[in-house]
């Protein structure tokens, strides 16, 4: 056999290896369209982190503990429209971790700080909204939404909102690998 022969099958074969490739990348399998019930919780969640940074990112900014509960007291109405069958807790965190504020109130939040959760430090990080399912000590689950107020690229605060997994199975009708696989970022 020639030498160019050979180069040039060569040339041939690597070529053909090139286009395969490129034509592979390039039809990589869409995600599944969401169920109608994890679209509805994913803009339920969605308006209702948006409604809460609103109200909190001044006071959380200059730290006002009274204008954070006074904020978090405000949004109440709508919070309680947005998941009026199943329990939920806000929580508004420090860039550190440590809890500022609950709503509903409880008392001795101050001492807790949630800096070693994965869920905290991947939303500090990111500067994105992050989920993740807990488990109770009792075996129940719990779906948090963690958001990042961020404010010149720099994370202020923290928002995480708690919602009972079974009663949110109840109120949207969605399972937990649906929640999982919501992006609230998009």
């Amino acid at each position: 056999m020639k030498p160019s022969f050979i180069m040039s099958k060569f040339k041939s074969r690597v070529l053909a290896l090139v286009v395969a490739a490129t034509l592979l990348s390039g039809c990589q399998a869409k995600p599944p369209p969401l169920s109608p019930a994890a679209a509805s919780f994913k803009q339920e969640i969605t308006t209702c982190l948006t409604n809460l940074s609103a109200g909190l990112m001044e006071p959380v900014a200059k730290k006002d503990m009274a204008a954070i509960n006074a904020a978090l007291e405000k949004a109440e109405s709508p919070a309680v429209k947005l998941c009026r069958l199943c329990p939920f807790q806000v929580g508004v965190l420090s860039p550190l971790g440590e809890v500022l504020a609950t709503y509903p109130p409880r008392s001795g939040n101050g001492t807790k700080n949630y800096s070693n959760y994965d869920l905290i430090t991947k939303a500090i990080h990111s500067k994105k909204i992050q989920q993740q399912k807990f488990f109770l000590q009792n075996g129940s689950e719990l779906y948090i939404i963690c958001a990042p107020l961020v404010r010149e690229n720099k994370v202020i605060g923290l928002i995480a909102i708690a919602i009972n997994s079974k009663e949110a199975e109840k109120r949207w009708g969605f399972q937990a690998n649906e929640f999982l696989g919501l992006d609230f970022n998009s």
